[in-house]
């Protein structure tokens, strides 16, 4: 496993407050869905991932290493049928292939 080299003091407070924003972005898609709100749920949604990867480089860890571990999981998810989202709708399959295309 690999060592993470983090000031977690200096880091500390980033941390702590993108965590809060993590909790708010998710608070703010169900609020877009009550709502039926495409802009609220699609900003909220995208805040929830850009957050995730700026909490992922705080923690001091890569940006690729939480794509490689994102693909990993969702293969696993797959294999698993993760709450018959394959089964049902081939979304786990569409999410793989978007985030590794096959080449021509």
């Amino acid at each position: 496993m690999e060592s993470v080299a983090v000031d977690v003091v200096k880091c500390s407070k980033a941390i702590e407050e993108l965590k809060v924003e993590l909790l708010k972005a998710q608070w703010q898609v169900q609020h877009g869905t009550l709502n039926a709100s495409e802009v609220q749920i699609l900003d909220s949604m995208a805040s929830l991932v850009g957050l995730s990867y700026l909490l992922t480089r705080r923690l001091g860890f890569d940006f690729s290493r939480l794509d490689r571990v994102l693909y990993k999981q969702m293969a696993q998810w797959q294999k698993e049928d993760f709450l018959n989202l394959e089964s049902e709708w081939g979304d786990l399959s569409l999410l793989l292939n978007y985030l590794v295309p096959e080449e021509d």
